[in-house]
């Protein structure tokens, strides 16, 4: 008994001597060329009421109590968040130069607590605004393993942020939209594959070149294009996956990779925009399923299903992929 309770203290001792020896502080910094004029772009940072519009968290739950004090838009206004999957905090106003900068305080009170400073910058630059947005913080002391993570988490989301406050801004800038739309079954189904492990940008190049091969090859005779993903993390630098096309016994005859997915339980999501913001789609169908405690079956493959033949689309913001992730 004294072993176990003499072992229990010393691995604690060594917990807490680990956590003290990390620095727990952390930098996210993001830009974005928005296509509106610094005094508008200004004018929409400084205006809480819009930030549910393009906000890269509210989006995962609408239904979030947000309460904004009589000041909003003036130094010392903010406004407060509180829901069952987003947690809950509160955004303050500090300083405010019109047009130029708006220095802001942010408080977490739920899932953990933390103080944090956010900075925006505004400089006109062609034919837009360079927005940049930056948070300086630390993790609360038993949290401050996780600080290493926080850059490319929030990274991520801060990306996400200023491409929806871009369409916002701009409804005709090439912008990300997104719906989750919920759990489905997927039917199983044969497919043409070509194999790739490979970077992001070879990814992208691989997707527009070899669908149309493969559309090619069937002659006209194939299903929907598709990416399926045999790992997927969005912040990976390899991606294992098969560029594919779905077929049936109608399809011509081939040599190119033939194989069939096992269809199964899947979350959906629905993203309206370029290709190019495919990760960012992934990154927030993921933080969706995190944040609603929806458990992820890793064993099985993730696909994207392009809806549209881009070539065929006036505008990027035009373009229909859905996203499905496979969930226990």
């Amino acid at each position: 008994m004294w072993i176990a309770i003499t072992m229990l203290i010393l691995l604690t001792l060594l917990a807490l001597a680990y956590l003290a020896s990390l620095d727990g502080s952390y930098r996210v910094k993001r830009n974005q060329l928005i296509l509106a004029a610094p005094e508008q772009v200004f004018a929409a940072i400084v205006d809480f009421k819009s930030w549910p519009q393009w906000s890269p968290w509210l989006m995962h739950e609408t239904e979030a109590k947000v309460i904004y004090s009589e000041n909003y838009q003036q130094e010392g206004g903010y406004y407060s968040w509180q829901g069952e999957f987003v947690g809950a905090g509160k955004v303050t106003h500090l300083s405010i130069n019109p047009g130029r900068s708006i220095n802001q305080q942010i408080e977490f009170v739920r899932p953990f607590k933390s103080i944090n400073q956010v900075n925006w910058n505004f400089e006109s630059k062609d034919e837009g605004t360079l927005v940049s947005w930056e948070m300086v913080g630390s993790m609360p002391f038993f949290f401050r393993f996780m600080a290493s993570q926080m850059e490319p988490m929030i990274g991520r989301d801060y990306e996400l942020g200023l491409a929806l406050l871009n369409g916002y801004m701009n409804a005709n800038a090439a912008h990300p939209q997104i719906s989750f739309i919920g759990a489905e079954n997927l039917d199983d189904f044969s497919y043409w594959a070509i194999p790739l492990v490979g970077s992001l940008r070879q990814l992208e190049s691989a997707r527009k070149s070899d669908i149309g091969v493969l559309e090619a090859a069937a002659d006209g005779k194939a299903g929907l294009a598709l990416t399926i993903y045999h790992q997927l993390d969005p912040l990976q630098s390899q991606y294992n996956v098969d560029i594919a096309i779905s077929v049936d016994e109608n399809t011509p005859h081939s040599n190119y990779t033939h194989r069939a997915f096992k269809g199964g339980r899947y979350f959906k999501m629905v993203l309206h925009g370029d290709l190019e913001f495919l990760p960012m789609g992934w990154h927030a169908l993921l933080s969706h399923c995190r944040m609603h405690k929806i458990k992820l079956d890793k064993t099985r493959p993730s696909l994207e299903i392009y809806q549209d033949d881009t070539a065929q689309c006036e505008r990027s913001n035009q373009v229909t992929t859905v996203l499905y992730t496979a969930i226990r």
